[in-house]
């Protein structure tokens, strides 16, 4: 596989995806750490924690503070520290170069697929520093997006799903350019049969171990069940074999609302089913061991 850049905001659902990645044999080149499911004081340490347990040997790096625009916002949805309060020791940014300066440097002099699970807000930067550097980005997958296709695809905050929410501006920035765009929104990700409701037996006695059943734990005793958002986004970049997908152009207003133009012909596209079988066996089947 070409080499990966993955932006996160890390929650519960970013950590699962690195689990996931790492247990289909991929290490991104480098991580880029931002603010969103929580302040980036939380989100950088958090995702350090769980690369460290998962032993990638990557480096990691603060991106954006804040969205481009509005002020910082998230709601506890993930824990007071944005990880299922599983606690890792505070890490400085001392001596870190910013990840948005880092991506920039990288792109200039290779290609990259990238993937985020988190808002836009360090993509978007980027690409504000030199829109010609999408020329060597080979592909993006973004969680993200509601667009209404299923019952169950209506958004999270209001009518938009929480990442676009969160900076719509650097949402349009991003849907803006000319790149291979995928996105997996709640249409897929919130569909019910594809939640988790009851407590999995995990196999696993490692630190990774440990972290998913007290996780999975947290979120079910907190929200009754738990969607694999950003997991089932970090197959797609997998594996988008098994996924079905609309094509077309997509838009963002400025409540963070998003919508597909199906009459305009786009590199971007939405992914609307999963194999079952796949998710099960691909997805769940590797992540609770």
């Amino acid at each position: 596989m070409e080499k990966i850049i993955l932006i996160v905001d890390t929650g519960v659902d970013d950590a699962m995806a690195m689990i996931l990645l790492k247990r289909h044999g991929i290490t991104p080149e480098f991580i880029v750490a931002q603010s969103g499911n929580s302040l980036l004081g939380n989100t950088y340490r958090n995702t350090v924690g769980i690369a460290s347990i998962l032993e990638f040997g990557c480096p990691v790096y603060p991106g954006s503070y804040t969205p481009i625009v509005k002020p910082h916002y998230y709601e506890d949805f993930h824990g007071k520290n944005g990880l299922a309060c599983y606690k890792f020791p505070d890490i400085p940014f001392v001596g870190k170069e910013n990840g948005i300066i880092r991506m920039y440097e990288a792109l200039k002099h290779e290609k990259y697929r990238i993937i985020c699970t988190s808002p836009l807000t360090s993509l978007g930067l980027l690409l504000r520093l030199d829109p010609d550097i999408q020329k060597n980005i080979l592909d993006i997958t973004i969680m993200g997006g509601a667009f209404g296709r299923t019952s169950w695809g209506k958004g999270n905050m209001g009518e938009s799903e929480f990442n676009i929410f969160y900076d719509p501006e650097a949402a349009k920035i991003v849907f803006g350019i000319d790149a291979k765009i995928t996105l997996v929104p709640l249409d897929l990700t919130m569909n019910p049969e594809l939640a988790i409701k009851t407590p999995l037996k995990v196999h696993d006695s490692s630190k990774v171990g440990d972290f998913i059943a007290k996780a999975t734990e947290f979120m079910l005793e907190k929200h009754g069940s738990y969607e694999l958002h950003d997991p089932i986004a970090a197959y797609a970049a997998i594996n988008s074999g098994a996924f079905k997908f609309l094509k077309g152009r997509i838009k963002v207003d400025a409540n963070g609302v998003t919508s597909l133009d199906e009459n305009v012909e786009s590199g971007h596209r939405i992914a609307m089913t999963i194999d079952y079988a796949t998710y099960c066996r691909e997805i769940t089947g590797v992540l609770y061991l």
